[in-house]
């Protein structure tokens, strides 16, 4: 376990440190509310909040969005920055001794204006370097992100204990969140998300908790808490809510044959009904009349968003990088779907054994819990989306980032499902099916890695390769590289 996390902590940095400024997910809006917080002591954001500071090094690293959200990057994988022959970048002592005045002078709208527990917890690692330019502040904001993957291959791993009678099951678990490149990316940046994923998945683990082992009541204060520190993060977490109540019910009513499985129905099918309630609901769009789209159904609204989440989810998933323009080569994300195929067809011989056995035994209960757990979350997702579209008259996309608050339920899955293909005769070898898993998945990062590098540096020769990543990056990194060709 202590391998696994110390694993976990070198890919971080090896992520936060090849990943370029402004390069990571969103990364300028959420440094841009943080910068905000801690320059003018206060969350309340003005409409105006892109500081002149950030605006400059956008305008000339090429990420300063257009009218249209899309900036040199979008969509254009091939498009590189200049670089020079030194450590020093181009436009490196520009962007890094732009006076304090900078940072409080606001030239546009850019913060992602999301709830204040992320930023307040950065504050600490701003404040260490707040004296130093702004590539020496937002790499050392990235760290944030890094121990969190961290405490997330800690959740996975206490996942898998309750799951698998043997650690190395649970290792497997853990390694095969942690190392996942999508998780990995977002973590390499500044990113509430990061935070997100890891109190949803601390949701998810007391809920599996109480599923495999009895309602706990010690863990209601801890549930309560993690539920007030993910709103305070981001308001998905109340996807997470339903779940959890449906699985307190099924516990209480576990000797009612009938009502264990109706009422936990109901109760995951009451925030559906929700939705399509006339009138306002908390922290969902507001639609009415003269909204845009207000006579869009849901069903044409599917007819729109499933086409392109059929295309678009599944590979994002994975991993997406430069601003959406890259993927993972076609020959792995065909492999990682044969996987998943193959993990779905063991589901589904699992699921035919209980109905031919008339039995549900826990691993079962387990197996229906992850299943529910992505299926309510898609669900509700979508229902959120769509009233946002009537309401605003566009969408913000689904991209497959948004799927990972549950990613330790999407893994257990997949190592559950492609477990479930080993018959029960050869089940000693299952260990080994794990092992391999768990290492693809890290060879899968290492892909993901030197995809998203590639994107950005010259590999045509190591010396090149480093004089490169020394560029726009804190001296601490400079030190460790070459200065000159």
């Amino acid at each position: 376990l202590i391998i696994l996390l110390l694993s976990t902590f070198i890919s971080g940095l090896l992520w936060l440190v090849l990943i370029p400024l402004w390069q990571a997910p969103d990364e300028q809006s959420h440094f841009a509310q943080l910068e905000y917080l801690v320059e003018n002591k206060t969350g309340s954001l003005q409409q105006k909040n892109l500081s002149l500071e950030i605006a400059t090094s956008e305008e000339l690293l090429g990420t300063r969005r257009d009218n249209f959200g899309n900036n040199k990057f979008t969509y254009h994988p091939d498009y590189k920055i200049d670089y020079t022959n030194s450590a020093t970048g181009k436009y490196e002592s520009q962007i890094n001794n732009l006076p304090v005045s900078s940072r409080t002078t606001y030239v546009g709208q850019e913060a992602a204006e999301y709830p204040p527990l992320y930023y307040l917890l950065a504050m600490p690692l701003y404040n260490m370097v707040y004296r130093q330019g702004i590539i020496d502040r937002v790499f050392s904001v990235r760290l944030l992100s890094v121990f969190l993957r961290v405490l997330l291959a800690l959740t996975a791993y206490a996942a898998g204990r309750l799951l698998f009678k043997e650690k190395v099951f649970a290792l497997a678990l853990a390694t095969m969140v942690s190392f996942q490149p999508m998780i990995a990316f977002v973590a390499g940046g500044f990113h509430p998300d990061t935070l997100l994923n890891l109190i949803y998945s601390l949701c998810l683990l007391i809920a599996l908790k109480f599923l495999v082992k009895g309602i706990d009541l010690k863990l209601l204060p801890a549930l309560l808490l993690l539920l007030y520190l993910g709103f305070q993060t981001k308001v998905l977490t109340l996807l997470v809510v339903p779940l959890i109540g449906a699985v307190i019910a099924f516990k209480i009513l576990e000797k009612q044959r009938i009502l264990r499985v109706l009422v936990p129905g109901l109760i995951l099918l009451a925030p559906i009904a929700a939705f399509f309630w006339p009138g306002p609901i908390p922290y969902v769009a507001t639609v009415g009349n003269s909204s845009p789209l207000a006579s869009m159904t849901f069903l044409s609204y599917l007819r729109f968003r499933a086409p392109k989440m059929a295309f678009e989810a599944w590979p994002w998933y994975w991993g997406v990088f430069k601003w959406l323009g890259l993927v993972l080569p076609s020959l792995v994300l065909k492999i990682i779907t044969r996987v998943a195929i193959l993990a779905g067809l063991g589901l589904a011989v699992k699921f035919f054994l209980m109905i031919k056995q008339r039995k549900i035994d826990t691993d079962g209960n387990v197996m229906i819990f992850f299943i529910l757990a992505n299926i309510s979350y898609v669900v509700y997702l979508l229902l959120w989306d769509w009233r946002l579209m009537q309401s605003k008259g566009f969408s913000q996309g689904i991209q497959g980032r948004y799927f990972l608050p549950a990613v330790v339920t999407q893994m257990g899955l997949l190592l559950m499902g492609t477990l479930a293909l080993v018959p029960e005769r050869f089940k000693k070898y299952r260990k080994y099916l794990a092992v391999g898993l768990a290492l693809g998945m890290v060879v899968l990062n290492f892909i993901a890695l030197d995809v998203m590098a590639g994107s950005y540096y010259d590999f045509s020769s190591w010396n090149k390769f480093r004089v490169q990543v020394a560029q726009y990056k804190p001296e601490i990194v400079k030190q460790l590289l070459p200065s000159r060709l």
